[in-house]
């Protein structure tokens, strides 16, 4: 795998580091919303995802369907609260549940929204370059950095692209990828250091009051 330095990324203004770290940084934020932060967010967030980034958002959400399964029947079946009348307060559905439920199953929805609109944003080339830059501080530990660069490239190739109508034809494709990748790492500018500085920021404000 090699890399070259380029100080031009035509198709965004920010380095993709720091467009990764701010999103990065928004689900940060996110995490200690309640379903007000989260409502003003989405209103925010989903309108641009289905503008700009349609297609990629529902492929990350029809492949993420047994997650959001997962998280409804979690939280609607094992959260202990007052029950609902009739046949689902029988099998202990309560109305806490139902509210937690549609809070975690929101949060996750903006999630994969964001990140599909900064994948349509950036594209995978971006993302890698992104995340490249992002490990430099494990640069010195041998071929780490540029395995798990290559290992995103690969998931969003499959996201992307696959085929597979279930996970046993999943786990039967053939797992096989580029044998040389030319990657353009930018050189970051002051703007998105002082950029990544205020979010960095914003995070650490945002784990203090948690």
């Amino acid at each position: 795998m090699s890399f070259r330095r380029d100080s031009v990324f035509p198709v965004v203004t920010f380095h993709p580091a720091t467009l990764l770290f701010a999103w990065g940084a928004l689900v940060t934020f996110m995490q200690p919303l309640g379903p007000k932060g989260l409502a003003w967010i989405a209103i925010l967030v989903l309108p641009i995802a289905v503008l700009f980034a349609r297609r990629r958002t529902v492929l990350l959400i029809r492949r993420s369907r047994w997650l959001f399964l997962s998280i409804a029947l979690l939280f609607v079946l094992a959260t202990p609260g007052q029950r609902l009348p009739g046949v689902l307060g029988d099998i202990g559905v309560a109305r806490d549940g139902i509210l937690l439920a549609a809070e975690h199953i929101l949060r996750l929805l903006l999630l994969l929204a964001s990140l599909a609109t900064l994948h349509e944003r950036l594209g995978t080339t971006g993302m890698m370059a992104g995340m490249h830059w992002l490990l430099a501080p494990i640069a010195h530990w041998r071929t780490l950095r540029e395995r798990i660069v290559v290992r995103l490239m690969l998931v969003l190739d499959h996201v992307e692209g696959a085929k597979a109508a279930n996970w046993r034809e999943w786990l039967n494709q053939d797992q096989h990828g580029p044998d040389h990748l030319t990657l353009v790492v930018g050189t970051a500018r002051v703007v998105d250091w002082v950029t990544m500085a205020l979010l960095g920021l914003l995070v650490f404000w945002v784990g203090t009051r948690g």
